[in-house]
């Protein structure tokens, strides 16, 4: 290892030397003065002379122990060398590591703003993504409420069907025993009834056939009635209100819940004999006054029907 830290040695001043005396031949030779430099002295031969005129050439003898006279050597020469050397040495060594640390710090900051900006670029995507997400979420939450409605909607409106299916059943099967009751009595071979005394069934084709009241319009003593099985008039029936001179006879279909109030009345024509605007508006506005007995055991709704009877005044 100290062999090659030699060897490096040697080459190194080597190289240094040979960079020197090329600066010296192409740049210090020709900063030295051609001419002589020195100080001009009076001629003379000795050393203890007096006066102020120059005595002539001729006299003048020169002594063998007068010393000669010796113009000193340019001394720029010599000095300008080590400003040279120094100013090689200050570029080769000490500038060269300056401006590599400069590119070095100019990289590391543009490093170091790449990085900031990527930073900065990735927290804004998780931003977004994290929006995008939570408004996503909520889009389902809002799907997953409106289906679960939607559902919840239309169990109810099946179960009303069901309900008012069953209703509709129950009553039609009321009325068919009502029927077979009134007119086929169980070992009855009579083909009439009634006390009038003739043949036939005593009463009214829109009458009720378990009344007893075989006169009058089939309607009852008021000329009005109701049908619903089960439930009974609170107070007495409400009366429509009308100022023609007409007569006939119109059925209002009733919807009741199990507190007894008529939640809704139309016109129905089977069992109606007329079709009077003014008389089926007045009775459909009597009949929604109606009111029933409550019922808790009920169903929420029940069907039935109410029947006035118009007469001439």
């Amino acid at each position: 290892m100290q062999k090659k830290y030699n060897r490096h040695g040697i080459i190194g001043s080597i190289v240094f030397h040979i960079i020197v005396l090329l600066l010296l031949i192409f740049f210090g030779l020709k900063t030295v003065p051609q001419q002589e430099e020195g100080i001009l002295v009076n001629l003379g031969n000795v050393q203890t002379g007096l006066g102020e005129i120059e005595p002539p050439k001729s006299s003048a003898q020169p002594t063998p122990s007068q010393p000669q006279q010796t113009t000193p050597p340019p001394a720029p020469k010599e000095k300008s060398e080590p400003k040279a050397e120094e100013s090689i040495k200050t570029q080769d060594y000490d500038e060269a590591p300056e401006i590599k640390s400069a590119e070095q710090k100019k990289k590391e900051e543009e490093d170091r703003l790449k990085k900031q900006k990527e930073e900065q670029e990735r927290k804004i995507q998780e931003e977004l993504d994290r929006k995008a997400k939570e408004e996503a979420d909520r889009k389902a939450k809002e799907e997953a409420e409106a289906k679960r409605i939607a559902e919840a909607e239309r169990l109810r409106k099946e179960e009303e069907a069901r309900k008012e299916r069953e209703e509709k059943q129950r009553i039609a099967d009321d009325a068919r025993n009502k029927v077979s009751g009134a007119f086929g009595k169980s070992n009855n071979n009579s083909s009439s009834e009634g006390d009038a005394g003739g043949s036939g069934n005593q009463g009214y084709v829109t009458g009720d056939p378990n009344s007893k009241n075989r006169t009058g319009s089939g309607l009852g003593n008021s000329g009005s009635g109701f049908d619903l099985t089960g439930r009974s008039l609170v107070g007495s029936l409400p009366q429509p209100s009308y100022s023609i001179q007409e007569e006939g006879i119109v059925v209002v279909q009733v919807t009741v819940d199990k507190y007894g109030k008529v939640v809704s009345a139309e016109f129905q024509l089977k069992g109606s004999t007329t079709q009077n605007s003014t008389l089926k508006k007045a009775a459909i506005e009597a009949a929604k006054k109606a009111k029933f007995n409550s019922d808790p055991n009920a169903s929420a709704f029940q069907k039935g029907t109410i029947t006035y009877h118009f007469v001439l005044n």
